[in-house]
């Protein structure tokens, strides 16, 4: 008997091969492309122009978990200015690329590519702190900017010191609950009226579900000990936590609004780490007519939370330096690429903003001008 001949894949099988194989020559094609034109800008970076064009000794890489922060637009316009007096193109990466790329992979793009330096909010994660020690090894310095990466390599870190950010925090809670309890009692008839559980202020501190670095941490920790410092008036605060995977604008704001929905748990203050959240809290405070029944105390000095200070939607927001900031990444970086050595830690400033002093940050134009 002759033996049949084994029959080849089925169909849809082939047809499932032939859809993989060609997504991944097109995800292969569309990251070459995208070296291209990355090399194509710096050559343009490097040499001269007859058109009069700036030419710049150096080159470095700016990559931030969101480009969309507005917080970034504030530290990058620093960053570029600051530049441009050393001679030093800061381009911001991941901007007009071909495609979407993570921050690990614009590393990789940055390595390839040579750039003189390497500007990056760091995180913890194992991925990144070998791109790190691998941009060290191509002769590329890394500074962390914002969020450290221990034992990685980098030459040096920009950033705040988080147990005072965290301290900050503290105080701003204990006095937004001495707040509370005093319209409690001014809308009581009697003083002994009020049951023990009407004292009871209960704090949310939303966190980043999505943070890969011990920052969240410490803050937490600083929030916590100064709460305990207080003795008699931190015994009825209750303090949650709530973490928030900020994969998008939309799932942040439907998770915040089931918070503020929760009747049964709805907290007296709201406190947010991160811009998108304040900005989330606030809105939906704003859509669910509950503007005033919580106390938000947010991050940043976006003009809406600026704002939103001004109508007493926020009570308070603590912001960062951006222009500090971007002047201490520049120089730190260009700094260790000129003489070999640079300062391991360039502490950032901070500042809390709130009713009394949210007219003179109006006043600037924009919000995002801190010093």
């Amino acid at each position: 008997m002759r033996k049949s001949k084994p029959s080849g894949l089925p169909r849809k099988e082939k047809i499932l091969s032939r859809i993989l194989l060609s997504v991944t020559f097109i995800m292969l094609l569309a990251t070459m492309v995208s070296l291209i034109f990355f090399r194509r800008q710096m050559r343009q970076v490097s040499k001269p122009s007859d058109a009069g064009e700036r030419v710049y000794d150096k080159h470095y890489a700016l990559i931030v978990d969101d480009p969309d922060d507005p917080m970034w637009d504030a530290v990058y316009q620093h960053m570029r200015a600051v530049g441009d007096e050393k001679n030093a193109y800061v381009e911001r990466l991941g901007d007009n690329l071909a495609s979407t790329y993570g921050k690990a992979d614009l590393v990789r793009i940055a390595i390839e590519s040579r750039v003189d330096g390497i500007i990056l909010e760091g995180e913890e994660s194992d991925e990144i702190t070998a791109l790190i020690y691998k941009a060290g090894l191509e002769g590329i310095p890394v500074v962390t900017v914002l969020h450290d990466c221990v034992g990685s390599g980098r030459v040096s870190f920009v950033g705040i010191n988080n147990y005072s950010f965290g301290n900050e925090y503290g105080n701003l809670i204990l006095k937004a609950a001495t707040e509370i309890r005093a319209n409690r009692s001014a809308q009581t008839d009697q003083e002994d009226s009020a049951s023990s559980v009407e004292d009871v202020v209960r704090v949310l501190i939303l966190l980043d579900g999505q943070s890969q670095d011990t920052s969240q941490s410490i803050v937490y920790a600083a929030v916590q000990e100064n709460i305990e410092a207080a003795g008699d008036a931190a015994q009825k605060l209750v303090i949650d936590t709530e973490r928030i995977n900020a994969t998008s604008v939309f799932r942040t704001e439907e998770r915040i609004r089931d918070i503020v929905q929760n009747s049964e748990n709805l907290p007296d203050i709201v406190v947010c780490l991160n811009e998108q959240n304040t900005a989330s809290v606030y809105q939906t405070l704003v859509d669910q007519n509950k503007v005033g029944e919580i106390y938000v105390i947010g991050y940043f000095d976006s003009e809406m939370i600026l704002h939103g200070i001004e109508k007493k939607g926020i009570y308070a927001t603590v912001t960062i330096g951006a222009q500090q900031m971007g002047s201490y990444c520049v120089d730190a970086l260009d700094e260790y690429v000129n003489t070999g050595y640079v300062s391991d830690y360039f502490p950032v400033d901070f500042t809390c903003i709130n009713a009394e002093n949210v007219e003179e940050y109006l006043k600037k134009g924009d919000g995002n001008e801190t010093d």
